[in-house]
């Protein structure tokens, strides 16, 4: 929670307490040990706790008895990030995480990591630029960048590479805005084939936004690694789009700046995703251990469905 660190609440606990202070940035958690947990302070600044950060405070006269380690890739030394800068891990190895500032960053210690020089830059995005989305499956990955970032000589881009530091390339984005030159805001990987990508892109499509090709769609599919995409925008609403999920049973979803939307297999258009989900920025989309789809809004808390009640529309709780 921005300004607020994060929050949780474990197992017959009656209320949330504060396990990381600070801004709160992104956070991942191991879906087979909910106390395994990593979190993001401002410009890449990782900690990483495997007892849900739980101390009594003796750290403070001996480290030796910290429960909370600081695994911060190098870019956070030089601010070589995003302030609220990207990381995953591989769904199909918990083990490997990616995180993105102007490197491209792979570990593969999982949550057992206990120091940021145990991270590996697999690639250099370049001088400028810094990641602002990454995705990984079966040690393929794709992270998308801007540099500059803000809207007067705005730039994007696509990497893909290995986990291992092989086969990097920048993607060749077609100049007539087939992928329109605005923020990359998230990736969906087809967990069987890492060609099949899905690319979210934030902004508004107005005039004033620069760039070529700048006022087209929000959702783009690759069924080659990048070297072609399709617009799939369909019939969403012009609005920034933030997170995309590819689901269990073929079904996408797609959380926005005004609700979270769901394509059923097989279709083209989208309907919005379930019922009483308030109407606010969608700011992520995860899917739970439980198998359930959350949903974090902006203001609204946190909101999840259950999966089946796909491809129909199903009821949302709270």
């Amino acid at each position: 929670m921005q300004d607020n660190g994060e929050s949780i609440l474990r197992a017959h606990d009656k209320v949330m307490g504060s396990n990381f202070g600070g801004d709160g940035g992104d956070t991942m958690v191991d879906p087979a040990n909910g106390c395994n947990i990593a979190e993001e302070y401002v410009y890449l600044d990782m900690w990483v706790t495997q007892n849900c950060a739980v101390n009594d405070g003796s750290w403070t006269k001996d480290p030796s008895k910290a429960t909370s380690y600081e695994v911060a890739p190098p870019d956070k030394d030089s601010s070589a990030a995003r302030f609220i800068a990207p990381m995953t891990s591989d769904p199909k190895d918990t083990n490997t995480w990616v995180a993105g500032g102007r490197h491209v960053w792979v570990q593969h210690k999982g949550y057992a990591i206990r120091s940021g020089n145990e991270w590996t830059s697999a690639y250099d995005l370049g001088a400028g630029h810094v990641a602002t989305a990454v995705a990984t499956v079966n040690g393929t990955v794709y992270a998308g960048w801007c540099g500059p970032c803000n809207n007067q000589g705005f730039s994007r881009g696509i990497a893909v590479g290995n986990t291992d530091g092989t086969g990097w390339h920048q993607l060749n984005l077609p100049v007539d805005g087939t992928v329109p030159n605005r923020y990359i805001s998230s990736f969906a990987v087809d967990q069987n084939d890492a060609q099949h990508v899905f690319v979210a892109i934030n902004g508004f499509s107005r005039t004033w936004t620069e760039g070529p090709g700048a006022g087209n769609g929000h959702l783009f599919e690759t069924r080659d690694g990048g070297a072609t995409w399709t617009d799939v925008s369909a019939n969403l609403p012009d609005v920034p789009a933030t997170s995309v999920k590819l689901l269990p049973n073929g079904g996408l979803a797609l959380g926005t700046d005004l609700a979270a939307f769901y394509r059923a297999p097989g279709e083209r258009n989208f309907s919005v995703l379930g019922r009483n989900l308030p109407t606010t920025a969608v700011a992520q989309l995860k899917t739970g251990p439980d198998g359930r789809l959350y949903a974090a809004t902006f203001g609204r808390g946190i909101w999840s469905i259950n999966p089946t009640s796909w491809p129909r529309t199903g009821d949302s709780q709270g």
